[in-house]
């Protein structure tokens, strides 16, 4: 079912731009919903052995924050540094998405060690965006505005909505309406990124921007499948590590781009809605290959190695 919302609120993004920039400044609070949708699906007592295990997590968000803006980079000399090209580099320069854990979740994997890593990630963009995008030589990045935003979108709903879910026992019995909450601000998200993707679709540069949109897209899959291989454990453990490393926080990178090179906010929507896509269906396609081998007794057990 995600796929087609997907795909469905993309277009409306794009039909609707109008709309879907009067939207803007309540993206920090989409961004909040998602991560309190999937918080109040850990309980506390999952969160400790994700963090006393702390080397593989460290591993991932060294790979991400270097392999990822370093393909942006690439990107954005190869469009010889166009609009294009500097919407790619943002993005790429961006955090784990947001969304990456409810993905990761919806594929199978542990919700607990994929909203570590998202947010360990998130974290980090405070300060390592800014310094990647010093490279754009004119960008600049006021942590001052970007660390209080992040921590109001990522921070407080994560230890609220594990909270919740540590002290309302109910919520154990309703995981789904909590995955509905987090879905529903995702759609929203994308809605707003597809609007701002809108005029990409109305310039000769459409296919130069598709191009590098599912490029970075396929990168970031391959980095993340090169270093899941790698580690050792359940499918489940790697399935939560690859998501949080292979895709980037569109929703960020547009609020970034509009401050840095407003002209190139719009590859920003436009990888949103391809990435989002592709991930719902590589998660679905995963769910339902999990489902198949624990049916037939193939599948692996646990959430940690």
């Amino acid at each position: 079912m995600l796929v087609p919302l997907v795909v469905l609120v993309g277009g409306l993004g794009i039909a609707f731009p109008g709309a879907a920039r009067t939207l803007r400044p309540e993206v920090p609070v989409m961004l909040a919903g998602q991560v309190l949708g999937v918080a109040m699906t850990i309980p506390v007592r999952e969160l400790w052995p994700v963090l006393r295990r702390p080397g593989v997590l460290v591993a991932a968000l060294a790979v991400q924050w270097t392999t990822q803006p370093m393909i942006g980079l690439c990107l954005l000399h190869l469009a010889s540094g166009n609009r294009i090209g500097q919407g790619a580099f943002i993005t790429a320069s961006a955090p784990a998405e947001i969304t990456s854990a409810l993905v990761a979740v919806v594929a199978g994997g542990a919700a607990a060690t994929a909203t570590t890593l998202m947010t360990m990630s998130v974290a980090l963009g405070c300060v390592l965006t800014p310094l990647w995008l010093i490279l754009l030589q004119h960008g600049h990045v006021d942590p001052a505005v970007l660390v209080p935003e992040l921590a109001l979108s990522v921070t407080l709903p994560l230890v609220v909505g594990v909270t919740l879910r540590s002290r309302v026992p109910i919520l154990s019995s309703h995981p789904g309406r909590c995955l509905d909450l987090a879905g529903l601000s995702l759609l929203l998200v994308l809605f707003v990124g597809a609007g701002y993707a809108r005029p990409l679709l109305e310039t000769a540069q459409l296919g130069e921007a598709v191009l590098l949109a599912l490029v970075l897209g396929a990168g970031g899959a391959s980095v993340a499948w090169a270093f899941t291989a790698r580690a050792l454990g359940s499918v489940p453990w790697r399935v939560s590590l690859a998501f949080p490393i292979g895709m980037r926080e569109f929703g960020i990178a547009t609020a970034v781009a509009l401050t840095v090179a407003p002209q190139s906010a719009g590859f920003s929507g436009l990888y949103g809605v391809i990435m989002m896509t592709l991930a719902a269906a590589t998660a679905t396609a995963l769910r339902r290959r999990a489902r198949r081998d624990d049916r037939t007794g193939a599948g692996g057990t646990g959430s940690l190695p």
